[in-house]
């Protein structure tokens, strides 16, 4: 099984309204092997799955004087049918 991580920002928990959910994934998974994964865990066939890959940033540590590359890392963004509710990262709600 793949290891899916929820992404958090603005962006993604305001997609998550219009069924549209964001994972960071290993740079190496295919879009098939994360919608396999995604639908072993949740239960739900994804309608669309599309992938990002961010490339990695060169860094410098100004202490040592060196610079440093942080890896690559692949986004994926899987869409379900509307109206299809998933308890991933629900804000507490107000009382």
């Amino acid at each position: 099984m793949i290891k899916l991580v929820p992404v958090v920002t603005e962006k993604a928990l305001a997609d998550r309204d219009l069924g549209r959910f964001h994972f960071w994934v290993s740079p190496k998974v295919t879009k098939k092997q994360a919608a396999a994964s995604f639908f072993q865990f949740f239960g739900h066939q994804p309608l669309k799955v599309t992938s990002q890959i961010r490339l990695g940033k060169v860094k410098t540590d100004w202490r040592k004087r060196q610079k440093y590359y942080q890896s690559n890392r692949k986004k994926v963004i899987i869409t379900l049918p509307k109206g299809t509710k998933l308890e991933l990262l629900t804000p507490p709600k107000k009382s």
